[in-house]
């Protein structure tokens, strides 16, 4: 798991800013669609927001995203979808806590 976790800490901290200026280009901007990806909704959601959140990620759930964010790095366009969708769950979640 120590594995995973350097992977995951290295792709969005170095690997894709490096690579990505678009569709966005800070670590926490690629944390934030990962995370959404991997729970198909805000991921704050479903893990403690007060904690580090990858930290609370099953070994599983690592290895998902960790050949998720590879993916992006062989197709950009991938990276593109998978940020409108995470848009979009936020958007979804505003309007639905706004009231």
């Amino acid at each position: 798991m120590n594995i995973l976790i350097t992977q995951y800490k290295q792709l969005v901290n170095h690997t894709l800013p490096y690579t990505y200026s678009f569709p966005v280009r800070y670590n926490h901007c690629f944390n934030r669609i990962i995370l959404d990806w991997l729970f198909m909704d805000c991921w704050y959601n479903h893990l403690d927001k007060d904690r580090t959140a990858f930290t609370q990620l099953s070994k599983l759930q690592l290895q998902l995203a960790v050949d998720r964010m590879n993916l992006w790095l062989q197709d950009q366009q991938v990276l593109v979808n998978d940020n409108n969708a995470s848009l979009s769950y936020r958007k979804e979640h505003k309007r639905l806590h706004s009231k």
